[in-house]
């Protein structure tokens, strides 16, 4: 359930398209009723009630933590309390010796945390991994689905994939475009190796991570941590590879920006982060298209920009409402708009002619220059002001007609009903016999 909104924004021509999915997408995923979260709190001694008081030591301290932010006035809030604060004893029942917590954080006595995670929407599970919040969790709400998910979010090896490589120099027979390739490149098992393989954990699906095999130790080879975002040039990692916040920081912000792929899975959480999105609609599999789109973002968009900006690619076939919106078809792919969830600016460019050099980088700076916001209100006054025209005229034209048109004159006609008087030679107004 979400919190209710204290301003109506204004939605005019073009209105988000996404915003109508997203919010088709979590009507769809709301909950029945249940019952009381400080009850069940209070008597489940597996549950973590989190304050603003015990936030920090138990974040900070967990190496995994699964938090539900709910609100006590919200049904849905209740009814997902019976199954995580039952997930949570069951899981602690059968994995004794793990460390993982399992918390509530009752947002409407923690104003301070629900701000700190921007929690709009009731309930939200997050995941916090070594203090770091990791994920949204979107998956079932039932305790088998809940207990299976932390499950596999214990086991950091099985989140990352590993790509094995026998030598250094094979790390580019990995390359995905769309996505960002780290080389770790330590002895499989060795401090260094496990400590970023946690902080990989964080960004996972963003990643490709190139390895040695486990039988190379790398006795004669120097120990590297690389990143390359264009699958040829490579950059170094040079602080300490001991200290996880610095590798942490490094990571994500090396893989800021990257093209991501837009689907009803991950739509909900890149509304929720609040970003523009750059969209690029593309038929699936057209390879060069993605291509060309990873290359021109990489070309054009600097790292300030790509902080600001998420730009993905979608699936055109899929996302159908979108072209329909704007009056395109799968044969007017690839597509390419910027959706600010309150208005949607379409691309004048059709073809190759999107990817042409300075286009996307102009695009993308008319936005926050506003001058997309200044064109769409610029065209919502001209068609105001048409309609405004051509009321007057159609007014003062009828007016012009009542004018001219002569007054046309009444017939006189006998009155029929003067027939129906008594006639004056009755019976009884002719005789007077009394």
């Amino acid at each position: 359930m979400r919190r209710p909104s204290k301003t109506n924004k204004c939605q005019i021509l073009h209105t988000s398209p996404i915003s109508r999915i997203y919010f088709s997408i979590i009507t769809r995923s709301t909950l029945l009723l249940g019952f009381g979260i400080t009850f069940l709190i209070s008597v489940n001694c597996n549950l973590e009630s989190i304050t603003s008081t015990n936030h920090d030591e138990i974040i900070q301290n967990s190496r995994l933590t699964f938090v539900a932010f709910t609100a006590s006035w919200c049904p849905f809030s209740r009814k997902l309390m019976s199954s995580f604060s039952q997930a949570a004893a069951d899981y602690q029942a059968k994995y004794p010796d793990r460390k993982t917590v399992w918390g509530n954080v009752d947002c409407m006595a923690e104003d301070y945390l629900m701000n700190k995670y921007s929690i709009t929407k009731f309930p939200t599970m997050k995941v916090f991994f070594y203090g770091y919040m990791m994920t949204e969790y979107r998956g079932s709400r039932q305790v088998k689905g809940l207990i299976e998910y932390i499950e596999k979010m214990e086991n950091t090896s099985s989140l990352v994939n590993l790509n094995e490589a026998e030598s250094l120099t094979q790390w580019q027979n990995y390359v995905i475009p769309q996505k960002g390739t780290l080389i770790l490149w330590f002895p499989r098992g060795s401090p260094p190796f496990e400590l970023i393989l946690k902080a990989i954990a964080l960004i996972h699906s963003q990643l490709v991570v190139v390895v040695p095999i486990s039988e190379n130790l790398l006795k004669h080879e120097d120990h590297q941590l690389w990143f390359s975002l264009d699958g040829e040039h490579v950059e170094r990692f040079e602080g300490s590879v001991s200290n996880f916040k610095e590798i942490v920081e490094w990571i994500k912000k090396k893989s800021a920006g990257m093209v991501r792929e837009l689907t009803f899975e991950n739509m909900e959480e890149m509304v929720e982060d609040g970003k523009p999105l750059l969209i690029l609609l593309r038929k699936k599999d057209d390879i060069e298209t993605e291509k060309q789109f990873v290359t021109t973002i990489r070309r054009e968009l600097d790292q300030d920009t790509l902080l600001k900006l998420a730009p993905v690619m979608a699936d055109g076939k899929v996302l159908t409402a979108v072209l329909r919106h704007f009056n395109k078809g799968l044969d007017d792919l690839p597509f390419l708009l910027i959706d600010q969830f309150t208005h949607s600016f379409p691309s004048p460019w059709k073809g190759n002619e999107i990817f042409a050099e300075g286009n996307i980088k102009q695009f993308v700076a008319d936005l926050f220059n506003d001058n997309h916001h200044r064109k769409l209100h610029e065209k919502l006054n001209e068609l105001i002001q048409k309609i405004v025209t051509e009321t007057e005229e159609i007014e003062k034209q009828a007016s012009e007609e009542k004018v001219e048109k002569p007054t046309e004159k009444l017939e006189k006609h006998e009155s029929v009903f003067n027939k129906l008087k008594p006639a004056s030679t009755r019976y009884s107004f002719a005789k007077e016999e009394l």
